[in-house]
């Protein structure tokens, strides 16, 4: 049977055809189609008066709040799968509550792949795939883990960043990690991720998860070592999404 089936015209899905040579950088063609969403008012007319790359790298090796801050719009919002939003403000305080940095104290990022969006020139995406060793205690609220002294790596995320005219980040987006199997914190990513190192159990932190948005709201509403995210009267106005947390998607 396999001697009558007619080879591809093509090597472009055979893993054994040598790379074809161009000197050509690849450049992913424009959206064709026509949408609206309530995310456009982080895309502005004309290009960016700066590089937007080479500010994201510069951004990205950053690994002190006082470095950072001095990137984040007055407007800044993070969101990521199950946490936020959240305003610069609160992102300190949270990260303080769990002194996350104290307890890897060589904690790396290592940032790689940047790249522009082919339809907002004022955003950037990039890889992180965090690693460090837990040398030191964590402390969330009144619990202290560790330090397990384990050499932790988690799985590779996404960021993004979105720019604004003036050189300021308006919005920072983290992803949920790309392959679970990867890493050894049996898939949980970022901040949950350097818990599991420290050997906390975190259990299902997934969009949707009904007991872990239980949970989220209990301690949002306490307040105390951090939140999950922001209060309403923080959040800026442009931040149109009512999900919190790890509340599905309502837009």
């Amino acid at each position: 049977i396999a001697a009558t089936v007619a080879p591809l015209p093509t090597t472009a899905f055979n893993v054994f055809a040598p790379p074809t040579k161009s000197n050509k950088p690849y450049t992913p063609k424009p959206s064709q189609i026509v949408t609206e969403s309530w995310l456009d008012t982080l895309k502005y007319e004309g290009a960016p008066s700066f590089d937007v790359l080479a500010k994201t790298i510069e951004f990205a090796e950053c690994m002190e709040f006082s470095q950072i801050e001095k990137f984040w719009a007055d407007d800044y919002v993070f969101r990521g799968p199950i946490f936020g939003p959240i305003t610069a403000d609160d992102v300190r305080k949270t990260q303080q509550g769990f002194r996350i940095q104290d307890a890897y104290p060589n904690l790396e990022t290592r940032p790689f792949g940047f790249t522009i969006d082919p339809d907002n020139p004022y955003r950037c995406y990039y890889f992180e795939r965090w690693e460090g060793t837990n040398t030191q205690s964590v402390k969330i609220g009144p619990t202290e883990l560790g330090p397990s002294m384990a050499d932790v790596q988690l799985p590779t995320h996404i960021m993004s960043l979105n720019w604004t005219p003036e050189g300021k980040v308006r919005y920072a987006c983290l992803s949920s990690p790309l392959d679970r199997f990867e890493g050894t914190t049996k898939g949980a990513g970022a901040v949950f991720g350097l818990l599991v190192g420290a050997g906390l159990d975190v259990g299902s932190a997934s969009v949707g998860d009904g007991f872990l948005r239980l949970q989220q709201r209990f301690v949002h509403a306490i307040g105390g070592f951090g939140r999950n995210w922001s209060v309403e009267e923080d959040i800026p106005k442009w931040w149109k999404s009512k999900a919190r947390g790890a509340d599905p998607n309502d837009m």
